[in-house]
């Protein structure tokens, strides 16, 4: 492998990283949430983040209090589409939820008032 190849193949790496990091943090934040509290939003939250022309889809299930990558067996109650930049944004408190969708970034479908109830365990600053 050349100097160049191997800078190519860990920037990608530090690239696919930095998602799946905010995902892993946003896991622990609920995770430790006070469950309590969770349930009372409850609900489950497909997030699908777009970047090209790939998909990565999560799902934060605040019934189990829980976050898992993939989608959820059942029918989530609300789904957002964004593109990565706008999530990245969102979750490091760069840009407000409400901003992001009156834009029209941010394609929200099902249930969205309690939706925006999300903030406190989405948000990572």
């Amino acid at each position: 492998m050349t100097h160049s190849e191997m800078g190519a193949s860990q920037s990608e790496l530090s690239d696919a990283n930095s998602k799946g990091d905010l995902v892993s943090r946003i896991k622990s934040k609920v995770e430790n949430a006070d469950k309590d509290k969770a349930r009372e939003v409850g609900g489950v939250f497909l997030f699908n983040i777009i970047k090209g022309t790939s998909v990565y889809s999560w799902t934060m299930d605040l019934n189990e209090v829980t976050v898992y990558e993939g989608e959820p067996t059942k029918d989530p109650d609300t789904t957002f589409t964004l593109n990565e930049h706008y999530f990245k944004q969102l979750v490091q408190g760069k840009e407000d939820a409400r901003v992001i969708m009156q834009a029209g970034r941010c394609s929200v479908t099902g249930d969205i008032m309690r939706a925006m109830k999300l903030e406190p365990y989405i948000k990572l600053s």
